[in-house]
């Protein structure tokens, strides 16, 4: 089976909505998280398992959570730095197959914004590191296993290591006090979007079961002086604020994923 990085990848190329949490503190410590709620992916899996199952399979339900830190201590493959960034991290798993529910919450807490850079384009290359066993299956892949479905894992990660389309395409920088996504690259990413196979499904199914949605929200430690981004939000206290956006958006215009502030 894959790796839960893997069930990600092949999940988020179907139908999901996603969003990009970043929480700061006070301190200037926080969480990055991320959540995928695969509600409609499974839903309409559900609809066509129907008709093959005929009632006999019994609908799944789980509602648990992995922690990293026992598999980041005994893990060969990690460098120094990525156990020091995953040690706390962990994913929330719910499955309600009754309910059309499938959900997963990556969380990951970082002692300094200005670790974010590196955490945010690399905890989910490091997760796939880890000897965690596929969170719907009972079996596990050991570290280090080759076969098919770990090329063919290795050819998705190639264009979909991240939930951002061709993320390198982008330059994101944090300081205390300010946070900013910048597009930088538009031949880098016309070409990987080009390329990207699994991106290329997504568009697919983004006409038969509607858009796939991105949310970026933010929560500051104090109201926020300055925005600007796609499809902004703001909470009454000024200290949320969410940029909006789904996949033809990003497609026809990827700057529309560039957000900047200030605090």
């Amino acid at each position: 089976m894959f790796t839960l990085l893997s069930a990600s990848i092949v999940l988020l190329s179907s139908c999901l909505d996603t969003e990009e949490k970043i929480v700061i503190n006070k301190d200037n410590s926080g969480v990055y998280s991320l959540t995928m709620d695969m509600g409609r992916f499974l839903k309409m899996m559900n609809q066509m398992g129907k008709s093959k199952d005929s009632g006999t399979k019994k609908p799944q339900q789980k509602d648990s959570i992995i922690y990293f830190k026992s598999f980041v201590d005994t893990s060969t493959r990690l460098t120094q730095q990525e156990k020091e960034m995953l040690k706390d991290g962990s994913v929330h798993v719910k499955v309600d197959e009754i309910a059309n529910a499938m959900k997963f919450v990556i969380s990951v807490p970082f002692k300094n914004i200005q670790d974010l850079p590196y955490l945010r384009e690399n905890y989910m290359k490091a997760i796939d590191k880890l000897n965690i066993k596929d969170p719907l299956s009972n079996k596990e892949k050991k570290e280090g296993e080759e076969n098919n479905e770990e090329q063919m894992h290795s050819e998705m990660s190639s264009g979909s290591s991240s939930i951002i389309p061709a993320q390198d395409s982008y330059t994101f920088t944090a300081a205390p006090g300010k946070l900013s996504n910048k597009f930088i690259d538009k031949a880098t990413f016309e070409k990987k979007v080009e390329s990207d196979s699994s991106l290329q499904m997504m568009k697919q199914l983004t006409a038969m079961m509607g858009e796939l949605t991105y949310k970026t929200t933010i929560v500051l430690p104090k109201p926020v002086k300055h925005y600007k981004g796609n499809n902004p939000s703001v909470s009454a206290d000024k200290k949320t604020i969410v940029f909006k956006n789904n996949l033809s958006n990003l497609l026809k215009k990827p700057e529309s994923l560039e957000f900047e502030l200030d605090y």
